[in-house]
């Protein structure tokens, strides 16, 4: 289910404004679980009818201020298509290109700086099988070296790295948590941050921990896949995420 759908503006389609919604949605939620990092980070969308052009956020705006008609539309190479278009995250435009550039199964994604994920991303280990999210986020979930520079060798070795995974870890950094839908990739993020909190909490009690065993956690996750009870993709939270939004007062819909 997507966020509630206003009326488009005349110069766009009503998919391209539905994506709008949900991306600002996306943004409202991330903000409201603490979970942005000022104006720093991303959330961003791809077109639906215009696979190639992505939805991006106007460089300095507040994830809790976020409107469907503030998003700005990028081509393929990461340029606005609108001349006008206000100041954008560079970064943020490299990662467009890479993520839903590489990956047409993707139309969303958060990238996010949670202190409990960095603290995680730098210690060797990563994330551990100590709990029931790091056990269905952990087959899904890859790892790549923090680098500043980014050029185009690194935009092909970030491709290399996030494969077919839908969460990547940066060491020392952060992370890029994606989906088919806003739902998905809010759902990985928010659980990406829960296991990491624990993950903390429990290593912090200096007792030995006690780890789910491999082949438990194999099994666990191809059960998990199998069953229609579990749906580890946000579909069954993202109806009543949106209805606390519109409770809150539905501005992020105009």
């Amino acid at each position: 289910m997507s966020a509630t759908l206003h009326q488009a503006p005349q110069n766009c389609s009503a998919a391209e404004w539905q994506a709008r919604v949900d991306l600002a949605a996306l943004f409202r939620l991330i903000a409201h679980y603490g979970m942005s990092d000022l104006a720093n980070g991303a959330v961003c969308a791809r077109v639906p009818d215009q696979p190639d052009h992505y939805l991006v956020h106007p460089y300095g705006m507040f994830w809790e201020e976020a409107r469907a008609s503030d998003m700005v539309k990028i081509d393929a190479s990461g340029q606005p298509v609108e001349a006008d278009a206000p100041w954008l995250n560079d970064g943020v435009q490299n990662l467009c290109q890479w993520i839903l550039g590489s990956r047409s199964d993707a139309n969303f994604f958060v990238h996010g700086h949670e202190e409990e994920v960095m603290a995680v991303g730098s210690i060797k280990d990563g994330l551990l099988p100590l709990n029931q999210p790091a056990v269905y986020l952990g087959n899904i979930t890859g790892y790549i070296e923090y680098e500043f520079e980014e050029d185009e060798a690194f935009g092909n070795h970030f491709v290399q790295c996030l494969g077919d995974n839908q969460i990547l870890i940066s060491r020392n950094h952060g992370y890029y948590a994606l989906g088919e839908t806003a739902a998905a990739a809010f759902f990985r993020a928010y659980f990406l941050r829960q296991t990491c909190s624990t993950q903390i909490k429990t290593l912090s009690m200096g007792r030995e921990p006690h780890l789910i065993d491999p082949q438990k956690v194999a099994r666990y996750q191809d059960q998990m896949a199998e069953s229609e009870h579990y749906n580890y993709n946000g579909e069954t939270e993202w109806p009543g995420l949106i209805r606390m939004l519109d409770r809150r007062g539905a501005d992020y819909a105009s």
